[in-house]
């Protein structure tokens, strides 16, 4: 091997250690062969063909991460949450709409209450008649 060779093999392993780590540099951070060859700065023909055991020792230690790479791990821990939160808000928000509903009976009997209270004062008072103030007590004119 050459020492050109040692250098791209040495670039592949840093690649990997930091794809598999979860702090890539120059790729997605997707645990595949093309993104350590983005990660590494090479050539994807050179992992399927020159360095074919970096590329086999990449992917055997990506899957015993059981296939999610950090980021993707961080992600999906980042979905729970907040399908966690949104779960709660419909909670809240379906309480809010049961209290909404009560209240808007309450308002619905109080408002039947009242048109009966008027319309019995309305009718007590349709019986009275106003007194006209005594000429004594009339402002003058």
């Amino acid at each position: 091997m050459t020492a050109a060779d040692d250098s791209v093999r040495e670039a592949i392993r840093a690649a990997a250690d930091r794809l598999l780590e979860g702090i890539p540099l120059r790729s997605t951070g997707e645990l595949t062969v093309v993104q350590l060859a983005a990660e590494a700065g090479v050539k994807r023909w050179m992992l399927t063909h020159k360095h074919r055991d970096l590329a086999e020792q990449f992917q055997a230690r990506a899957r015993a991460l059981a296939g999610d790479s950090p980021p993707v791990t961080k992600l999906k821990m980042r979905i729970s949450e907040l399908e966690e939160a949104n779960a709660q808000l419909k909670a809240a928000d379906a309480e809010r709409q049961e209290l909404t509903d009560f209240y808007a009976q309450i308002i619905n009997e109080l408002s039947t209450e009242l048109d009966r209270v008027t319309a019995e004062r309305d009718e007590l008072l349709g019986n009275v008649r106003s007194i006209s103030l005594a000429p004594s007590r009339r402002a003058p004119d």
